[in-house]
């Protein structure tokens, strides 16, 4: 009889593990899931799987050299990348020269109430997006932000090899990103950012991958590995705005106790 309720006690435990494992999605973020596989390292972290050379990599360095391996352009374009593009759209209205000479730790990206008189030049700004050549614009925002004042989340962490994410932006990744993305996906991008720029800038999608025919927002998770709550509202947000988005889950071949650590 002991036996009996010890063994429905570690029956009942295990399910419960199970499920709190098992993350509901949105049905919608659901239906944009896909599954690849990746031989596993045995080890854990940035190391966990083998990539097709042979060499260990991370999940995000496999699902890279998948879209690559298909012939698609790819490009880190997570939290500094969008947080970057905004900055640079609103710069002229958001960073004042004469209100400040540094931007490093005013709070001013994220005080809203501070440019309140300004909506009547952000909408303008909003609506010149929308129809400009992308490439020309960014490239001449930065060109204007390098002869001013230095801007923290511009100018001061390493950004994909780069030395900041301005150095980055003139890389020839995002160049090419910015003549091939369409304005309006651009448009509705910074513009939610703009509704809430503390809160919006974290939990876009790890990369942006285009060929000739298509550009996706790719989230890239493990198997079990968790979307968190900004990465699904931004899920939904471009699910909802018929922009391309998809998760794609590495799963391990190989591998006899996929968890999801990371």
């Amino acid at each position: 009889m002991k036996f009996r309720i010890v063994l429905v006690l570690i029956m009942n435990i295990f399910v419960i593990q199970n499920s709190i494992a098992q993350q509901i999605l949105p049905a919608e973020v659901q239906k944009h899931t896909e599954a690849i596989y990746a031989p596993v390292t045995g080890e854990v972290g940035k190391t966990y799987f083998y990539c097709q050379n042979g060499d260990k990599c991370s999940t995000e360095q496999v699902v890279r050299e998948y879209y690559k391996a298909k012939g698609y352009s790819v490009m880190r374009a997570e939290y500094s990348f969008w947080k970057g593009m905004f900055i640079l759209s609103f710069l002229d209205e958001l960073y004042l020269a004469n209100h400040y000479t540094s931007y490093g730790k005013t709070g001013v990206f994220n005080d809203m109430a501070l440019y309140k008189e300004q909506q009547a030049d952000l909408i303008k700004k909003e609506t010149y997006i929308k129809n400009a050549d992308l490439k020309g614009f960014i490239n001449s925002q930065i060109k204007k932000h390098e002869a001013s004042a230095y801007i923290r989340d511009l100018d001061e962490w390493e950004f994909e090899g780069y030395k900041n994410p301005t150095e980055y932006f003139k890389s020839p990744i995002v160049q090419e990103f910015l003549t091939r993305i369409d304005n309006k996906i651009f448009y509705k991008v910074v513009t939610r950012i703009l509704q809430d720029r503390k809160n919006n800038t974290v939990g876009t999608p790890d990369y942006i991958v285009w060929n000739k025919k298509e550009l996706i927002f790719v989230e890239v998770k493990r198997e079990k590995e968790k979307l968190r709550e900004d990465q699904i509202t931004w899920a939904e947000f471009l699910i909802n705005n018929r922009i391309p988005y998809v998760v794609i889950r590495v799963r391990g071949i190989g591998d006899k106790k996929e968890t999801s650590e990371y």
